[in-house]
């Protein structure tokens, strides 16, 4: 990691926020306690990013951190593809003014949620994740 893009951007985003904040008091949406409080967690936050990152860049090829990537990969697809998949349903059923029950059936609905979802989600997330040698985010 280039810790000189990494100071940069932090000390940049710290200034943003504080500027944020300091404009919200002046226009009264906020009151001095809560910009204090603001202020105080962005400074407290600045050690936690830099040991997140530090520890990242340390840590970052070995073995076990790649087994824990490789199940963070999985367990998010199994666990967000069945929200993806129920904001479609809805959005099917705004649209054609039926819900999905109204087609597949209610267990039809069920399997489609609790079993297809999720395991087409962790698919594609593995699918994902070994395409980046499952190297997270960050």
């Amino acid at each position: 990691m280039k810790w000189g893009k990494f100071w940069s951007l932090l000390v940049i985003s710290c200034v943003a926020i504080t500027i944020m904040q300091g404009i919200l008091y002046l226009l009264a949406y906020i009151k001095l306690f809560t910009l204090f409080s603001g202020i105080l967690i962005v400074l407290l936050s600045i050690p936690l990013t830099y040991t997140v990152a530090y520890v990242h860049t340390k840590y970052q090829y070995s073995k076990s951190v790649k087994l824990t990537n490789k199940i963070a990969f999985i367990v998010a697809g199994a666990f967000v593809a069945p929200a993806i998949t129920l904001f479609t349903v809805a959005f099917i059923a705004l649209a054609t003014g039926f819900g999905l029950t109204n087609y597949i059936g209610g267990w039809g609905f069920l399997a489609l949620m609790y079993i297809a979802a999720p395991i087409i989600g962790a698919s594609i997330t593995y699918w994902i994740g070994k395409r980046r040698n499952f190297m997270p985010y960050v």
